[in-house]
């Protein structure tokens, strides 16, 4: 109000001269505050969101892979927070995609599996971007194709399909997406509006083939130790080269985007996460896939780069979730998320090194490889803990035991440990309104009877609670795994 009275008053006074002579009143006078609330506010900063689909993070030379060949990455980490607990709330595409984007668990968005419905009650992340004043586009893999309207899938903030900024496509060949989207960053960064883009890769997800020349490099390298042997080892071995060679490509590309960036003179002003959607087990404790509470299905990288803000060399050991990164990008972009999120704002966590707003992040699976309802999980700072509707499951102390060698629940010693978990995550589930004898949502349930084919899709001889899967499936896949590049998967959509 104060300053349209004076634009009013001094009529032709043009805005530059007029604040310049504002300014120095104000500190003749004393009133540097006066000159601050008139100047024009900052540009909100863009934000980059990246994410590649089925990357554990322990697949990354900065989250301590040896084996793995990834520079570009790794030298990102260092140029702001690294963080070394991020878990995917729901550990499978669809669910972590909707859960991103309400920033809500599952139970609440409707999406608890792929196929499912996503209906949020809340605005989304790109749509709060997009009131501020942003122009918002996507590049990539989609994988939220409910509800729709009009003939269109929704797309909660983002352009629709023949709209400029607009790219939705699931392909293993990484690089005409990171073009399509460095296209799209030349133009934004050429406009006045702040921008925020997504861009969605779909390897390393399975089937495992990586272009060519890349997995050459990694012909020798070994298993994690907590693969065991027999089938496990031989499934490992066989499509480790290809999952690293894909993470080697994807590190490539990232890096062209990245260039972008510096050639536009954006970089400063801009919001930059790496992260997946979930890990990918490969034989670790004898499984395949996604869907499980362990460490290789359920923890993610996540890397987050604001020179305006963020100290570089960061890496911090508090666990964030999936629904936490909504109120977290908006929190460093100066927005109000909207009411009603479950995730928290780690924002100040990460510029002013404040405490955490959580100490735990609580997990939750009802259609898996254990049967309905599944599975729910408490990840701490040190310890991974997961139960099913009969009783404890999991229990491991990452610190010590970082690949999840020792099961502490069947450790006499650590029965008060196992009590104290096992309440800590039933109030977690209380508080989040999640239980057990909740109603089956729509998807893909019927492929998840024990016995069913999604059981019999990841057996590698190991079994797990509610496990039926006979002997006979186990020997055909024995036969089979010398000719196959990969064990058959979930199908991969838009």
């Amino acid at each position: 109000m104060a300053r349209n009275r004076c634009y009013n008053r001094l009529g032709q006074v043009k805005r530059r001269e007029f604040l310049k002579t504002l300014s120095a009143s104000a500190a003749l006078l004393g009133l540097e505050s006066l000159a601050a609330d008139t100047a024009p506010a900052a540009k909100r900063p863009n934000v980059l969101y990246v994410f590649s689909d089925m990357q554990r993070a322990y697949s990354m030379g900065c989250y301590g892979d040896a084996h793995a060949r990834t520079p570009v990455l790794d030298q990102f980490a260092t140029q702001g927070a690294r963080f070394d607990a991020a878990m995917s709330n729901t550990p499978v595409c669809c669910p972590h995609r909707a859960s991103l984007m309400s920033g809500q668990y599952a139970h609440h968005h409707g999406m608890l599996t792929n196929g499912a419905a996503f209906l949020p009650k809340v605005k989304c992340l790109a749509e709060t971007f997009r009131d501020a004043g942003y122009t918002t586009a996507y590049v990539g893999k989609w994988h939220l194709d409910f509800p729709r309207e009009g003939g269109q899938t929704r797309r909660f903030g983002f352009p629709a399909v023949g709209e400029k900024y607009a790219h939705y496509i699931a392909s293993h060949d990484v690089k005409p997406c990171a073009d399509k989207m460095i296209d799209y960053l030349r133009d934004l960064c050429a406009s006045d509006r702040p921008w925020f883009c997504m861009l969605s890769w779909l390897p390393p997800h399975s089937p495992y083939r990586a272009s060519p020349g890349y997995a050459e490099h990694f012909k020798d390298a070994k298993p994690p130790p907590n693969v065991p042997a027999d089938l496990p080892q031989a499934y490992a071995k066989k499509n480790l080269p290809d999952y690293y060679g894909m993470i080697e490509e994807v590190d490539a590309e990232f890096g062209r985007v990245l260039a972008a960036l510096d050639q536009a003179g954006v970089a400063e002003d801009t919001i930059v996460v790496y992260s997946s959607d979930h890990g990918d087990m490969l034989g670790s404790h004898g499984y395949t896939a996604k869907r499980w509470p362990y460490e290789d299905s359920a923890r993610v990288p996540l890397l987050i780069r604001y020179p305006r803000r963020i100290q570089p060399g960061q890496v911090i050991i508090d666990p964030i979730g999936t629904p936490d990164l909504y109120p977290t990008l908006a929190g460093l972009a100066g927005l109000h998320a909207p009411e009603g999120l479950d995730g928290l704002d780690f924002s100040r966590r990460i510029t002013e090194n404040a405490p955490a707003p959580r100490d735990h992040v609580y997990l939750e699976m009802a259609y898996a490889y254990v049967p309905w309802p599944g599975w729910r999980a408490l990840r701490t700072r040190q310890h991974a803990y997961a139960r099913t509707a009969d009783g404890p499951w999991l229990l491991h102390d990452i610190e010590k035991d970082p690949f999840q060698l020792h099961n502490l629940v069947d450790d006499p010693a650590a029965i008060s440990l196992v009590q104290e978990m096992d309440q800590r995550l039933l109030a977690a589930m209380q508080k989040t309104g999640d239980s057990w004898d909740k109603k089956a949502a729509s998807g893909d349930l019927r492929h998840w009877k024990p016995g069913g084919p999604k059981q019999r899709s990841t057996y590698l001889g190991v079994t797990w609670p509610g496990c039926a899967v006979t002997d006979e499936t186990l020997g055909k896949k024995k036969r089979k795994l010398s000719s196959l590049a990969t064990l058959p998967e979930e199908d991969v959509d838009e």
